[in-house]
C-alpha cells in the first residue's frame, strides 16, 4: 500500500512538470544593448554663409592647381590665390575660408545702416555643367523682382590676358536653396577664364554695401594677372 501510494506520488509530480512551463534557463553573463544612433540633424546653410555652399553642377576642385597661401594676405592690399594676384581693398576684413570650396573670403563693410556683403573667391575644374550659361542661370534663380525672375547684367571682359564675364544682380535674394529672403540684395561674379580653370569672385550683399564696394570689386578684377615667378 505504501509503494503504491508512493507510485501515484512520482505520477502526479512528472504530470505536473509536463503541464507547466519549463523554468527559464539560468541567467547568463550580462550583455549590454548595443546604444541607439544618434539622431541626425540637418543643419541647413543659410544667409551669407551659404555662399558657394554647393558646387555647379557636374564641377570638380582641379587637381595640380596652384596653392593657394594659407592664412591672411600678408598685404592687405593685395591677394594670391590659384597662381594670381589682384589687388584688395585694406578696408576688407579677411576670414578663415568657411568651408573648403572657398579659396578666400572678405567681409566687407557696410554702408550706413545697412548688413556687410561677404566677397569669396572659388575656383573650379572645366566639367561639362560648369559652363558660362549654366552659372548665369544658376545665379539668376537666386534672385526675383516682383514675384517674376531677374535678368542678370552680363559684360565681357579681359584681365591680366585672360577673358573675364561679369555678372550682376539685383533684386530679393532667395539663398542657395530659396529658403530665406533678403530684399534690396546685390550680386556681382567676375568669372575668369584662368590656365588652371575657372576662378570665381563673388560680391554679395545689401545693394547699398554692394553700391559702395563696387569700384574696388572692379579694380580686384581688371587687376588680375598672373603671379610673377
Amino acid at each position: 500500500m505504501f509503494r503504491l501510494h508512493v507510485i501515484m506520488l512520482v505520477l502526479l509530480a512528472a504530470t505536473g512538470c509536463s503541464e507547466s512551463s519549463s523554468p527559464p534557463p539560468p541567467p547568463g553573463p550580462a550583455t549590454s544593448a548595443a546604444p541607439s544612433p544618434a539622431p541626425t540633424t540637418s543643419v541647413e546653410t543659410v544667409g551669407l554663409a551659404a555662399i558657394d555652399s554647393t558646387q555647379p553642377s557636374g564641377s570638380t576642385t582641379s587637381k595640380g592647381a596652384p596653392p593657394t597661401p594659407a592664412g591672411p594676405p600678408a598685404d592687405p592690399k593685395q591677394a594670391e590665390f590659384i597662381g594670381l594676384t589682384a589687388p584688395t581693398s585694406p578696408t576688407w576684413r579677411w576670414e578663415p575660408p568657411r568651408n573648403n570650396m572657398r579659396l578666400m573670403n572678405w567681409v566687407v563693410p557696410s554702408a550706413e545702416g545697412a548688413e556687410t556683403a561677404e566677397l569669396v573667391v572659388t575656383h573650379f575644374a572645366e566639367a561639362a555643367g560648369n559652363t558660362r550659361q549654366a552659372n548665369i542661370d544658376r545665379w539668376s534663380r537666386q534672385f526675383r523682382a516682383a514675384d517674376l525672375p531677374v535678368k542678370a547684367d552680363v559684360t565681357d571682359l579681359q584681365a591680366g590676358g585672360m577673358p573675364v564675364v561679369l555678372v550682376e544682380l539685383r533684386g530679393e535674394y532667395l539663398g542657395m536653396g530659396g529658403g530665406w529672403h533678403k530684399e534690396n540684395f546685390a550680386m556681382l561674379v567676375a568669372m575668369i577664364e584662368s590656365p588652371h580653370g575657372s576662378v570665381f569672385i563673388k560680391l554679395l550683399g545689401p545693394q547699398d554695401t554692394v553700391d559702395l564696394a563696387r569700384d574696388d570689386f572692379l579694380s580686384m578684377v581688371q587687376g588680375l594677372a598672373p603671379r610673377s615667378p
